[in-house]
């Protein structure tokens, strides 16, 4: 996500930054210990929103200072470690106005919007003009090739996320942004049109992009169907040259842990992706590593109760397979489309999910069972016919 719109022209005092030396210094020490606190020394919180837009102050209305007696900036404190001091204080965190938790797109790292504290810009116009970029540069920025209700309100688009690019290579050059994340139903990824728009943007330079297919965004999964995804966004999208690693996230709940193995396995074995500049990644066994996590099992007004594991809950089990720059590939093997085999199972269910409206009126207790809250509803609906 991308930072808020800032005014074009602020007020910054002149007075010098020696009487927040002590504040830099005990940051400094916090840098290593307790970060969370050192970011929250500072109050004032911007809306790191979806917009992609960021104004760069370039006229003052106060002298400058050069700070010449700043520890920050006379020498005492080595460049690399006050670069490490604002990147850290600027990094983003989650705000505290969490996302409805029965939302399809909430999630480990994505429970609420995106927040950075930026009152440090404010101390002085030296500190502004070296630091104004870096709650953008530092952000996870993500895009969601999804459908209404499976994505927040407000997301970053191509045509918003455009013009602060412009704005960051007018006044910093080739500037890399650390990490870029697509959240895609296979729907929209994979004919490859959508993601190599996001791809082929101008003064577009990420280090890393993940791509995340959710439980819920691959093809009939409503239905239980065994996972398969399509080849073509593989054969046809080509990544920027700064790219050095490109992951893919496959996540599925944990009962269909077997299909998502072998839907990585046959990835990481026979996929490989291409950069502009003709460079191959491929992945190695290494490169795989495994994560869960556990969710509401209601979102959009349905409750899965197939699904759930513990009432209200599922698990999920995901699998992230990175690719990075390969030399040894001379060639790229046309990548294949994968579909789990047959003999994996698909789980029937009368009900697979049910209306929270038809669960509430029946008058149904929270906490209970999907067998137990079936069983309810049944009841209520023969005694009202």
């Amino acid at each position: 996500m991308a930072h808020q719109t800032m005014l074009n022209t602020i007020m910054y005092p002149s007075w010098t930054l020696e009487t927040c030396s002590t504040f830099f210094l005990v940051l400094l020490a916090l840098l290593f210990t307790s970060g969370n606190l050192a970011i929250r020394l500072i109050r004032k919180r911007d809306r790191l929103g979806s917009h992609g837009e960021m104004d760069y102050i370039n006229q003052f209305q106060l002298p400058s200072n050069a700070q010449a007696n700043s520890p920050l900036f006379d020498g005492t404190i080595p460049g690399e470690i006050r670069d490490r001091i604002f990147a850290f204080t600027l990094s983003c965190f989650e705000s505290q106005k969490a996302w409805d938790r029965d939302s399809s797109y909430v999630r480990p790292e994505y429970a609420a919007p995106l927040v950075a504290d930026t009152a440090i810009l404010q101390t002085c116009q030296r500190a502004y003009v070296e630091n104004w970029f870096r709650p953008w540069i530092s952000a996870t920025h993500t895009f969601y090739l999804a459908w209404e209700g499976r994505r927040p309100d407000k997301v970053t688009t191509v045509e918003k996320f455009e013009p602060t690019l412009e704005l960051l290579f007018a006044t910093h050059g080739e500037t890399e942004i650390s990490h870029v994340r697509v959240f895609a139903q296979l729907c929209s990824l994979e004919n490859g049109r959508e993601l190599s728009r996001i791809l082929g943007m101008k003064n577009f330079f990420p280090q890393k992009i993940t791509i995340t297919i959710r439980h819920h965004d691959w093809w009939s999964w409503e239905e239980d169907a065994r996972l398969h995804i399509g080849s073509q966004w593989v054969r046809d999208c080509r990544f920027p040259d700064t790219v050095r690693e490109i992951c893919v996230e496959l996540e599925s709940l944990q009962r269909k842990k077997d299909q998502i193995d072998w839907i990585a396995g046959e990835m990481a074995q026979g996929w490989q992706f291409a950069r502009c500049d003709g460079t191959k990644l491929s992945a190695k066994p290494q490169d795989v590593r495994v994560s869960r996590w556990s969710g509401s099992s209601t979102w959009e007004g349905h409750r899965w109760l197939r699904d759930e594991t513990k009432p209200g809950v599922n698990e999920y089990y995901v699998k992230t397979i990175t690719w990075k720059p390969d030399q040894s590939m001379t060639e790229r093997p046309v990548p294949k489309s994968l579909r789990a085999p047959n003999s994996f199972g698909i789980l029937r269910h009368r009900n697979p999910s049910m209306p929270v409206s038809r669960i509430r009126g029946a008058g149904v207790p929270e906490g209970l069972s999907a067998e137990e809250t079936e069983k309810l509803v049944r009841r209520w609906e023969g005694a009202n016919r």
